[in-house]
């Protein structure tokens, strides 16, 4: 009997791989342990997935694990199996998700250096190499460099095999060593204890008390918890407590950074049992948190979604805050969404799974209710007034700024814009011909931005020169009719000049932002003009005035959920109004009766929910159907288009019920060098998607240089 291994490594490949397993490595290497095995030419570090005995060698060459890398025990075995399953539902290699879970200093590293032999240094002073071994020889007769530092320097894509073939020739010589790094030893899971109902619970408590029983029975269980911000925060807190009465860990999720200020209050009353882990720590805070968690001393855990990948257990219970954010889904790097992910792992562990939001998602909040899994503590009361004007919004500042704004100023209150478009205008249009400038590559209007003088593309940010007259006819371009933040502050500054402004969006520089906030909360600036990115970086409740402006802009995009995110915006917006009867919210729009701006002025989520789910049902959208959007990425935009008209002929071969839309080239805003292909699916039921991934996991595998990713649209 021989022992195998199937390895995984941090590679885009959607598969794994087959090692022998050395006799002298046996004692070592267990599921889940990181190993130095060859790949290629190289020597690169792979994760043990799964170890087996075979009878007899398979018909093709098998290579051996070259060492074992890190000293430390390797990850539980149901933190492993949960990385797998996230694997497979990602259509991603494992060993992605695993280089995740290591922690500060605890990866091992692999440190190569490229030496010149005496035969290379000969070779050299005899003058008979030519061009570029010449060169890289030149480069390291001096000093030895690591291989990376070459590419870097070099820049040449056949560095790799030039290395191999002058290391065959004996003229180089690539030393390897691996630093081993002993880290923290992972907590052992104590045996658990007996849950029982909080001491200290009350009858106004049995609406949670689905959530203790799961807690007691250590089963995994999902739960939608809705309502006021502040309501659901205490909720939370009591059933945080309830679950550390067990051995176990607690993950409550943000979906940005800024978010975690929130729950500070939080984290004091549970003390030292608190740790936060996310990118924006130090090096040494984070190793520190690090230790904490994985020792045990620390229980509850609060962060993004690196948390997600922490290879603790048991873990009790995980709650995603904010459970409406689409920051919850990754697209820089790896397709995830942090919540798929997060159920994937509760389940695996028997957690509990705590959704919460103000505003839930119109179909998260509708499978909750069918299924019993809803919480729903209701809305505090609102005192403030309520305006909606028809105006165009320079007509408004000129003429009512100064009366609504003005006297509230002199006061010492402060007033918040809420303005969802960067720049100065929307775009340039030519009013004889009606021209405007888009952009080259994506097809879109330019945003002009007037501090830059450029026009630029919201999409692929690619910036052109400003353009003054229409190519077509030579007539002056003016701003279209959709104005940006960059004219709010402008109109602002001439009509109010007397009071400090600060403009709160992406894109500027964060020690700027970071100063601004500094003085919004210290009351020395009182007029904030803010695009989507302020909403969470503000207070609640800290301004007496929120005039939010033409808010319908976002309901013309082509998304079934454009009114849904419309209705978000519009509420998280009067969350930063001051409940007082003084306070006055202004909406300047042109839709003063459209559902989602309506009842997102008045704070209504049951009526627009029962309003949307009505234009759901009526054209078939989620809950009432499943509707997957299907990306295929790459740098070769014919390739990833026919590998697009190939996955269309199949699907429809396939799955001949299954509505296609589709496919359509979508830019990438991420990475200029990414093209993307994206159509859409309507499948029959939930029954469908499982068959459903599983030819999409066949046909990723035989698409090399493809990336394909599918995301459940709910």
């Amino acid at each position: 009997m021989t022992t195998y291994c199937h390895l995984s490594f941090a590679l885009p490949v959607n598969q794994t791989f087959l090692y022998r397993l050395p006799d002298e490595l046996k004692s070592r290497v267990k599921a889940g342990t990181a190993v130095l095995a060859p790949f290629g030419p190289r020597k690169i570090k792979g994760y043990v997935l799964e170890i087996s005995e075979l009878p007899a060698a398979p018909g093709f060459q098998v290579k051996d694990i070259y060492d074992v890398l890190e000293n430390w025990p390797p990850f539980p075995p149901v933190f492993l199996n949960f990385i797998q399953k996230l694997a497979g539902r990602s259509l991603c290699s494992a060993g992605l998700f695993l280089e995740l879970a290591e922690g500060p200093g605890r990866s091992a590293e692999v440190k190569e250096k490229v030496i010149i032999t005496q035969k290379g240094k000969d070779e050299l002073q005899s003058g008979q190499l030519k061009g570029k071994n010449r060169q890289l020889l030149e480069q390291i007769s001096q000093k030895a460099f690591s291989s990376a530092f070459l590419k870097r320097k070099l820049k040449w894509r056949d560095l790799n095999a030039r290395l191999k073939s002058l290391e065959l020739a004996g003229l180089i010589e690539i030393r390897r060593k691996t630093r081993r790094v002993k880290s923290q030893r992972i907590s052992s899971p104590a045996a658990p204890r007996q849950l029982s109902l909080p001491v200290g619970f009350q009858e106004e408590d049995n609406e949670v008390g689905p959530v203790f029983q799961a807690l007691a029975a250590g089963e995994f269980r999902r739960f939608l918890l809705a309502g006021d911000s502040g309501k659901r925060q205490e909720v939370i807190l009591k059933i945080v407590r309830q679950a550390l009465e067990s051995d176990g860990y607690v993950f409550i999720l943000v979906p940005e950074i800024e978010q975690i200020a929130r729950w500070w209050r939080e984290a004091g009353q549970l003390g030292s049992q608190v740790s936060f882990y996310h990118s924006r720590l130090s090096e040494k805070k984070r190793k520190e948190n690090w230790d904490k968690i994985i020792s045990g001393q620390s229980r509850v855990v609060i962060g993004t979604r690196a948390i997600l990948f922490l290879p603790v257990n048991p873990v009790r219970l995980m709650v995603i805050d904010e459970v409406q954010n689409d920051l919850y889904e990754q697209a820089e790097s790896l397709p995830l969404d942090v919540r798929e992910g997060a159920q994937i792992r509760a389940k695996e562990e028997g957690a509990v799974l705590l959704l919460s939001s103000s505003t839930p998602p119109v179909s998260c909040y509708y499978l909750s209710q069918a299924n019993g899994e809803l919480i729903d503590l209701g809305q505090s009361d609102r005192h403030h007034l309520c305006e909606l004007s028809r105006k165009e919004i320079g007509c408004w500042l000129s003429e009512e700024l100064l009366a609504e704004v003005g006297p509230e100023l002199k006061a010492g209150q402060k007033a918040f814009f809420f303005i969802n478009r960067k720049g100065y205008a929307g775009y340039l249009v030519c009013p004889a011909c009606g021209y405007v400038p888009r952009c080259p590559t994506c097809q879109i209007p330019l945003i002009l931005d007037k501090k830059k003088n450029e026009l630029v593309c919201r999409y692929c940010e690619q910036s052109l020169g400003q353009l003054e007259t229409c190519p077509v006819c030579h007539h002056q371009l003016k701003p279209g009719r959709i104005k940006g933040s960059q004219f709010l502050v402008e109109r602002l500054k001439k009509l109010l000049p007397d009071f400090y402004l600060a403009l709160l969006e992406e894109g500027e520089e964060k020690n700027r932002i970071e100063d601004s906030l500094k003085k919004i909360n210290s009351g020395k600036v009182q007029l904030v003009v803010g695009t989507e990115y302020a909403l969470p970086r503000l207070q609640p409740g800290s301004f007496s005035r929120v005039i939010i402006v033409e808010p319908e802009i976002g309901l013309n995009l082509p998304d079934f959920k454009a009114a849904e995110k419309t209705f978000v915006k519009i509420f998280k917006a009067t969350e930063l109004l001051a409940n007082q009867p003084s306070s006055k919210m202004i909406i300047i729009t042109s839709m003063p009766d459209q559902p989602a701006i309506k009842f997102g002025a008045d704070g209504d989520y049951p009526g627009f929910y029962r309003q949307e789910l009505e234009y759901r049902k009526l054209l078939k959208y989620p809950p009432f159907s499943l509707l997957v959007s299907l990306t295929l990425t790459g740098r070769n935009l014919r390739k990833v288009a026919g590998t697009s008209r190939c996955l269309v002929e199949e699907l429809a071969r396939r799955f001949p019920s299954v509505e296609i839309i589709g496919p359509k080239v979508k830019p990438r805003v991420w990475h200029k060098q990414q093209k993307e292909v994206r159509l859409y699916l309507r499948l029959g039921g939930s029954d469908a998607l499982s068959a459903f991934h599983d030819f999409l996991e066949i046909f990723s595998r035989n698409s090399r240089q493809i990336r394909l990713s599918y995301k459940i649209l709910f």
